[in-house]
């Protein structure tokens, strides 16, 4: 009497346990129908406990994962393994809310008892914040804070990715070196914060003007580069003289007056066997002094 009363007081304690739990317990049947549903799988899937229970086990997944999650549940049941992470089969997992939002979920599943009484239970927990936070992390050590575009460092691996692919497909691939005129007197005449607005407003210029393939980033202070996938020399140039002439016609507001800002840019198509960034840079870098030289708001072509 005194063992059986020991047992409920562990199975309450258990029971007591999963309640208490941050991460969702869901245990179904060995016929895929939910038999436990704790607090926080009601918080996390919306449902309560009683819209759930007695239910199909799919009913919290996605309709197109349904069949093969039900077909690797019974693999699993049939196995040796008593538990097993769902996530680190190289793919995401997904669960689906009551309101029919869908969530990324990190899942480890249990086999509990054999035979008759054999359930399956799955520890759930919502890892969608953590994503959103780890790709947020990885965004913002990708760009310039400043003017939202790529900086240096993230520039020269997407340059390399680019070269690799062009060369590989024999596509053309053409660069794009600008440089803000007279950047150092602006930043004398409206000041340090207004020059920051300027660089704002030009980023954001040709972001809009650029097409989605188009990769940008911030170089140095008030040089920026862009990479013109699929383009060559031509093209680049096109581009180039369009961004000139927007910058040209760009009005940015300060406390001090309205400033005006043109560009000089120094075009260049990467060779055969350029991969990095440096040689078609070096090229674009010799055309844009050129334009400097030339009186400035120009674009230049390389000539190598």
């Amino acid at each position: 009497m005194l063992f059986f009363a020991s047992f409920i007081q562990r199975l309450r304690a258990a029971d007591q346990v999963i309640g208490l739990l941050d991460d969702a317990v869901v245990i179904a049947d060995a016929d895929h129908n939910v038999v436990r549903f704790n607090t926080a799988a009601e918080r996390i899937f919306g449902y309560a406990a009683a819209e759930v229970l007695g239910q199909p086990l799919d009913m919290l997944l996605p309709e197109r994962y349904r069949l093969q999650h039900g077909l690797m549940m019974d693999d699993f049941a049939k196995g040796g393994m008593p538990s097993k992470p769902m996530d680190r089969r190289g793919r995401q997992i997904y669960g689906l809310r009551k309101n029919g939002d869908e969530f990324v979920a990190s899942v480890q599943i249990m086999r509990l008892g054999k035979g008759g009484g054999l359930q399956l239970a799955a520890l759930v927990r919502d890892i969608s914040q953590d994503l959103r936070t780890e790709e947020e992390v990885l965004r913002l050590a990708a760009v310039d804070p400043l003017t939202g575009a790529y900086n240096r460092r993230e520039l020269v691996t997407m340059g390399e990715r680019e070269a690799h692919r062009a060369n590989r497909y024999q596509h053309p691939l053409s660069l794009l070196l600008l440089d803000i005129d007279d950047f150092t007197k602006l930043n004398d005449t409206y000041g340090a914060e207004a020059g920051d607005v300027a660089l704002q407003a030009f980023a954001d210029l040709c972001a809009h003007a650029l097409r989605s393939v188009d990769i940008m980033g911030r170089w140095s202070s008030k040089e920026f580069i862009i990479l013109l996938p699929e383009t060559a020399i031509e093209g680049a140039v096109t581009i180039a003289e369009r961004l000139r002439r927007q910058v040209a016609e760009l009005a940015v507001p300060s406390d001090k007056g309205t400033m005006r800002l043109t560009v000089s840019i120094g075009v260049a198509q990467y060779k055969k066997n350029d991969i990095a960034v440096d040689a078609p840079l070096a090229r674009a870098s010799q055309a844009l002094q050129a334009a400097k030289r030339g009186g400035r708001n120009r674009v230049v072509t390389s000539k190598g």
